[in-house]
């Protein structure tokens, strides 16, 4: 087995790791017996990693590290980036791997609700189940935490080298060294901070203002937030040693579904319920000021906890969204209606769907799939009651909710809305131009608060905290080495120009990892105006087909933290690997994770299946598979452009760029493997209406290695 290391131990580097052993026979072949604790020291690099590594080495028993800078596993469930009201946008059933059900390790809560079934999922509770799960595969003795990756580069040999930063005193520095490279940082990695002029002042009192990703390590600090258990105490007892500060008013800066549960916070902070895990007391109501933007994708669509499907049982509402019927009434369904069209220069062939024609492929169908969506939109405004009063107006979304610049959330708190109407919610439509210190400090108040100013001269004072809930880039936070070596791996970057005319300059790092700073280099550039030729007739493709099912596409404009630099979006093959490496017959890097959807534990694992395939050869020769499979080794890099452009532009004119719908990419990539993409059973009805979750697509490692097995015995 060569030596393979995971970058990211959240949800996709988990399940990644233990597909690989599983599909290199690891666990058969008893490699993985041991227990964390019969590994000598788990903060070690094992001796084939190292850069001295003899060949006996290379053969050593651990050859799988997973890397991550967190101190815990679990990606956004790591316990420090918990925070005391974070439910999943998925429901029971719908976040876990299909060999462990999440109830087996922890039970559903019967307390609140007779149906269980409609409960989201604690953060905590996520945490805890992963670890569970990590036990189960035995790949503790793997993972290595606090372990920040640096920079990457290619050494001559083809191997990866990573530069490693470890949080010891003073500061230590290792190199590890593998054959084959996995990121799986996913896209909730790099919080998207807006700069904003102003100054908090220099002392070491200043009111915090921090991004939603660190506002469980505030609430620890600031609230007595005890994530993993509930605190051992009466909430309503005196609070002893710890005297915690009251908290009086906050501000929240953005639209998206993490800013409705972060005002539901602190809106009911002063009810104490026991269920946040909080050792603090709060005597008063917190006054929430909630800031968005007048401009840009607005405010979120909150869709209810539940939803009817077509058989009319009620289900949570991500259940009701994971069914293929949901694929079909899309306005912008990527299909072609069933039609005749010309096969060389006599013969004629059917192609597309007959269900595409039925809903999209006519007038009367476009009209009925209009019509659907806006009696969603209507149902959702009568549950907000956008138009009770003057502040909630200011919360309707601009679009409808299957409008591609609208974002779509779960309102997974059962009052949400109540609480949005409390008193002191205050919600403005602005934008922060300054965050200022307050000049009005009482005598005895050794904390600092701010002045927060928006552009319609609005000034919001005063406040204990600032929270951008604003969103993440979608970026690797890695630097290459060098930089170009980032866009040859089809990862997306920031090209600038400074005017200094050097192609050594592409060499050179920058404060953030994905800018690529000066002019390109001949071949690159060349390379870049290829890509923008085939996505100028990608486009053309994409209307068309839009076209003859009545969609139209709307083009939005570039994200805000780009600024004035250009985006180099993802280029990746199946949204995982680099077209130019796999031209090359170099089977030695892959991602995954590099999508936006509500339900990313139903694609982990068949993305995991796949790059586990791929890296090991098993996509290499199935030209001749019955099935259809697909065999890189015909594929030239000319055709991965293209479909590689395809969804670029797709992407852009339909969405943000990353989103696809889980079910159809499933069945893309099962296709890839010659697995089985229909997994429900029961018949066209059952597979169009039936919910799709991870146990689904159980035992399809099973199923490949035995598809394996056979065509080597043909």
């Amino acid at each position: 087995m060569d030596r393979v290391v995971i970058v990211g131990a959240g949800l996709y580097g988990l399940i990644a790791a233990k597909t690989y052993l599983q599909v290199t026979g690891a666990y058969e072949d008893g490699d993985e017996a041991g227990t964390a604790d019969e590994a000598s020291d788990l903060t070690a690099i094992p001796s084939c990693f190292t850069e001295d590594a003899t060949p006996s080495m290379k053969g050593s028993q651990n050859r799988l590290l997973v890397i991550d800078s967190a101190s815990d596993i679990g990606g956004t469930w790591a316990e420090e980036r918990l925070y005391p009201n974070l439910l999943s946008q998925n429901s029971y059933g719908l976040y876990e791997f299909s060999d462990l059900p999440l109830t087996d390790v922890v039970p559903e809560d019967e307390s609140d609700t007779g149906d269980t079934r409609s409960q989201f999922i604690a953060g905590w509770k996520i945490r805890r189940y992963l670890r569970a799960w990590v036990a189960k595969w035995k790949l503790d003795r793997h993972i290595r935490l606090k372990w920040t990756v640096e920079s990457v580069c290619r050494l001559e040999n083809k191997e990866w080298k990573l530069s490693i930063s470890l949080p010891t005193t003073p500061a230590r520095h290792i190199t590890v060294i593998c054959d084959k490279l996995i990121l799986a940082t996913g896209l909730t990695s790099v919080p998207n901070l807006p700069e904003i002029p102003g100054s908090l002042g220099t002392t070491d009192h200043a009111t915090p203002v921090i991004h939603a990703k660190d506002v469980g390590g505030w609430a620890r600090e600031y609230l007595g937030y005890q994530p993993l258990e509930p605190p051992t105490v009466d909430i309503h007892a005196p609070r002893g040693e710890v005297d915690y500060p009251q908290l009086r008013s906050v501000a929240i800066y953005g639209g998206a579904k993490s800013s409705f549960d972060l005002v539901h916070f602190f809106a009911t902070l002063h009810r104490n319920d026991p269920k946040l895990h909080l050792k603090s007391k709060q005597n008063n109501p917190v006054q929430v000021h909630w800031i968005i933007r007048d401009q840009g994708a607005g405010v979120a669509w909150m869709v209810p906890p539940t939803s009817t499907l077509p058989n009319g049982e009620t289900v949570p509402s991500d259940k009701a969204a994971s069914t293929r019927l949901l694929t079909y009434l899309t306005p912008c369904c990527y299909m072609i209606p069933k039609r005749l069209s010309r096969k060389g220069v006599w013969g004629l062939r059917w192609e597309g769907s007959w269900l595409i024609r039925l809903l999209h492929g006519n007038p009367f169908g476009r009209w009925w799939v209009r019509w659907f969506w806006r009696s969603v939109d209507r149902s959702l405004e009568e549950s907000a009651q956008y138009g009770a009063d003057a502040k909630m107006e200011l919360l309707r979304p601009a679009n409808s909710v299957v409008s591609c610049a609208s974002g779509i959330g779960i309102a997974n708190q059962g009052d949400l809305w109540e609480a949005i109407r409390l008193p002191h919610v205050a919600v403005h439509r602005s934008t922060i131009t300054k965050i200022v210190a307050s000049e009005e400090q009482a005598a005895t108040d050794s904390s600092k608060r701010a002045v927060v100013h928006l552009a319609d001269h609005t000034c919001v004072e005063p406040v204990d905290l600032v929270i951008h809930a604003t969103g993440y880039k979608p970026i690797v936070p890695i630097q290459f080495e060098p930089a170009s070596l980032r866009l040859e791996l089809g990862l997306s970057a920031l090209v600038t120009s400074d005017n200094q005319n050097t192609s050594d300059n592409i060499h050179k790092a920058t404060e953030s990892p994905e800018k690529i700073q000066g002019l390109l280099k001949p071949s690159i550039k060349d390379r870049l105006m290829h890509l923008e030729d085939i996505d100028q007739r990608s486009e053309v493709t994409v209307r068309q087909t839009l076209q003859a099912t009545g969609c139209t596409p709307m083009n939005r404009g570039s994200a805000s933290w780009t600024r004035s630099n250009k985006l180099i979006p993802y280029r990746l093959f199946r949204r995982m690997i680099a077209p130019e490496l796999v031209a090359q017959g170099d089977r030695s890097f892959a991602t995954l994770g590099v999508i936006l959807s509500s339900t990313i534990a139903v694609i982990a694992e068949v993305q995991a299946l796949w790059v586990a395939a791929f890296l090991t050869g098993g996509l290499d020769t199935q030209a001749t598979d019955p099935c259809g499979a697909l065999s890189l080794e015909t594929i030239s890099l000319d055709s991965m452009d293209h479909a590689v452009s395809e969804d670029a532009v797709l992407g852009s004119m339909t969405g943000s760029g990353l989103e696809v719908d889980a079910i159809q990419y499933n069945d893309m990539l099962l296709r890839d493997l010659g697995l089985n993409p229909n997994r429900l059973g029961g018949g066209t009805y059952q597979e169009l209406t039936g919910v799709y979750g991870p146990s689904a697509y159980k035992g399809i490692v099973d199923e490949w290695k035995e598809l394996q097995t056979s065509r080597s015995q043909q």
